[in-house]
């Protein structure tokens, strides 16, 4: 075999190589969101802060409940959502004692509420 020849075949195995080696997206859709704040002023603006929120739709909704594991919790869907900003009104009656996000169907860490 000639060298060039054998020079081609190396460079296209360190080229698949390399190809193989590319950075996916799939990293950032594994990120959970994360709950940091819950301000309720009144029912109808229950504002939460947070991290990795997504933009909101599909799998994405808010649970209040009595407990911290969310068993027996509400589905409340939101007013409005950013990444980093939630803005819902609480059901009448709620009394939930914790809040979670749900954003692409992974859920948040619980945080204490007092909602009306």
């Amino acid at each position: 075999m000639k060298r060039g020849a054998l020079m081609m075949i190396v460079g296209m195995a360190a080229l698949l190589l390399l190809a193989s080696c590319k950075p996916t997206a799939i990293v950032a859709t594994e990120v959970v969101p994360t709950l940091i704040s819950v301000q309720a002023r009144d029912a109808s603006a229950v504002v939460l802060q947070g991290r990795y929120f997504g933009g909101g739709g599909g799998e994405s909704y808010i649970l209040i409940s009595r407990a911290v594991d969310g068993d027996d919790a509400t589905r409340v869907e939101a007013d409005q959502w950013s990444p980093t900003r939630i803005v819902f009104a609480a059901p009448e009656n709620s009394g939930g004692a914790f809040v979670i996000v749900v954003a692409d169907g992974r859920h948040s860490n619980p945080l204490p509420a007092n909602l009306p």
